[in-house]
């Protein structure tokens, strides 16, 4: 190792020492964005526009409605560390406001042209430009803009992505602004568009429905409140049928911000368990107003995280809030749907066990499913008029397991379907063995082997699928994959300087234009990798889920291709059943 050439300890010159000090809280521009949207917060703003040029590069400007500020207020704001949030060190332990560090205004001056005018009572404005404090003219509020970000510091400007990029994520900042704020009317204005009009919201859930603009109904998501010993809550979430591929819409805010908080966000989900087939994520996010001696928000410059001082009341009041509503979500989705008309009937065979506190199942008729018929199978179906009416399994006991079988069977099946479980298992009875088949894993098997034989059959989109890509590295990797790609379905065309166009899917493929985007951009797997991996969150996507109950023909086809499966373990690596035999039976009832 070359020995490393002595330098001595010297101090940095101001200049340089603001510039670090500045990559601490502002590293792009959706940072900027961040914290005047807080300051335009705390001063209690009804209306708040924020405008972008150049990907917030070149233009962002923060108009706001709130409380303004003095000429004294004026010449001091932009110096490090003075604020109006605080004033003791003891205020730290009881903030009431998103901002507090009085870091912002001076680390974005370090780095671009900083303006801001402003008036505290409309009949005195004034302006600080260029470091000087003089009169202006404004109604109320304040203006805050920052042209030519980091043009004095080129080594941090390098870093950006493209404008789109830049935008996106300014964006992104934007709607986490507005949702916890449903009474404030926010706008964001793109290179001379609007682009987002949020006006004022009746509750979270319309804010939350307007920001995010979901591609399901309106009528999914649900506002569910709850509190506890010093906080309160409201969990925005969608319905089972509401389904995310990752966690990236399900978010968590305490007072006001927007932190990364895993156990939060894991309270969500331990609520939602068991409806949300493998590896998919519910949709939502959770509000939480606490005691702000009960959380430090003193932890990250950006404050994106927070520390607790006890959140097991927090995570369990969470959990069990959205658990409860999942239950009683599906036991109204079964008496809604007119098949089981007495509830004992329902609890027959699904209701959870005394203590246990798992939810009941839902029901749902699949289109997915009505594909299954006798011609797919090696041997015909075992009762030919199982859908006729007054058949013996078109009527079902009230333990919810279908009536006795005829007696003459012409082309009996090679095994005995014995019914579902649990919502989520179904069981047959094969070569003196009990088969306990996981009906989602089974189906996402078949979609997933059915999307492999025939991902060469593609379909044209009447709309193609646009991509931007963020690097000429991106491009490289898409141009060097789209061949493979094109032989698996999917056809990818180049349109100009990181723009993409996808013009074609495979025919049985159902994902997102959001999913192919994710996966295109976000890896770097080889084409092969890539494809298996698409089709496996199709799969999983279009299979039936855990607490789904199938009619019995269906789920007796799903049985029989399911057993007849060349890989039984689903495109994740869970196996499709569990087999126990009757030995192992007779040891577990001690009739060795």
């Amino acid at each position: 190792m070359p020995e490393r050439e002595y330098a001595p300890v010297r101090e940095l010159d101001p200049s340089v020492a603001r510039k670090i000090a500045a990559g601490e809280v502002i590293d792009r521009p959706a940072a900027v964005v961040r914290e005047l949207l807080d300051n335009a917060l705390d001063a209690g703003a009804s209306k708040i526009s924020v405008e972008l040029a150049g990907g917030g590069i070149d233009l962002i400007r923060v108009v706001d409605d709130g409380c303004g500020m003095t000429a004294e207020d004026l010449g001091l704001c932009s110096r490090a560390h003075t604020t109006s949030k605080i004033a003791r060190e003891d205020d730290l332990l009881t903030l009431s406001t998103l901002g507090f560090r009085g870091e912002a205004l001076s680390s974005i001056q370090a780095v671009s042209r900083l303006e801001i005018t402003s008036t505290r009572n409309g009949r005195e404005a004034w302006k600080l430009a260029d470091g000087r404090v003089e009169p202006s003219r404004l109604h109320n509020g304040t203006i805050v803009s920052i042209a030519n970000l980091f043009e004095n510091f080129p080594a941090r400007r390098q870093f950006l992505k493209r404008p789109a990029t830049e935008t996106a994520l300014c964006r992104q900042i934007f709607i986490e602004k507005a949702l916890p704020w449903p009474a404030v009317d926010f706008r964001l204005t793109v290179d001379g568009k609007i682009r987002d009009i949020l006006n004022p919201a009746a509750s979270l859930r319309e804010r939350w429905i307007d920001a995010m603009g979901p591609k399901e109904p309106d009528s999914f998501f649900h506002e569910l409140i709850g509190s506890g010993n010093g906080f309160t809550f409201t969990a925005v979430i969608g319905s089972p049928e509401v389904i995310r591929s990752d966690r990236r819409d399900l978010m968590i805010f305490v007072n006001g911000r927007r932190i990364q908080e895993y156990s939060l966000i894991q309270a969500m989900e331990y609520g939602a368990e068991g409806h949300f087939p493998n590896g998919t994520h519910p949709a939502g996010a959770l509000f939480v107003t606490l005691d702000p001696s009960l959380v430090d928000f003193n932890i990250h410059p950006a404050k994106k995280e927070a520390r607790f001082r006890d959140s097991g009341a927090l995570h369990h009041g969470v959990s069990q809030r959205v658990r409860d509503f999942f239950r009683r979500y599906t036991i109204a989705l079964v008496e809604r749907s007119g098949t089981v008309t007495e509830r004992e009937g329902y609890r027959g065979l699904f209701a959870e066990a005394p203590g246990t506190g798992a939810p009941p199942p839902r029901e749902r008729s699949f289109t997915d499913l009505s594909s299954f018929t006798a011609r797919d199978f090696k041997v015909p179906p075992r009762y030919p008029d199982d859908a006729a009416e007054g058949s013996p399994v078109s009527s079902w006991s009230r333990s919810g397991v279908p009536g006795p079988a005829p007696e003459t069977l012409d082309h009996p099946l090679p095994f005995r379907y014995l019914g579902q479980v649990l919502g989520t298992f179904l069981l047959a009875e094969k070569d003196d063995a009990l088969y306990l088949i996981d009906q989602h894993a089974a189906h996402e098997r078949i979609l997933f082997d059915e999307l492999m034989e025939n991902g060469d059959k593609t379909q044209e989109l009447l709309v193609p699928y646009r991509l931007e890509t963020d690097s000429p590295e991106d491009d490289d990797n898409l141009e060097a994959r789209k061949a493979e790609l094109r032989e698996a379905g999917f056809t990818l065309e180049k349109t100009g300087k990181g723009a993409w166009e996808i013009t074609s899917v495979p025919v049985r493929w159902n994902g997102t234009e959001g999913d192919l985007r994710d996966a295109l951009l976000e890896t770097n797997l080889p084409a092969e990798a890539l494809v298996s991996k698409l089709y496996a969150g199709a799969a999983c996507k279009g299979a039936c889920k855990d607490g789904d109950l199938l009619d019995p023909l269906t789920a007796r086809n799903l049985v029989a291709r399911a057993l007849s499966l060349r890989e039984p373990r689903c495109p994740h690596g869970r196996p499709v059943w569990t087999v126990v035999d009757r030995e192992e039976l007779f040891r577990r009832v001690k009739r060795t």
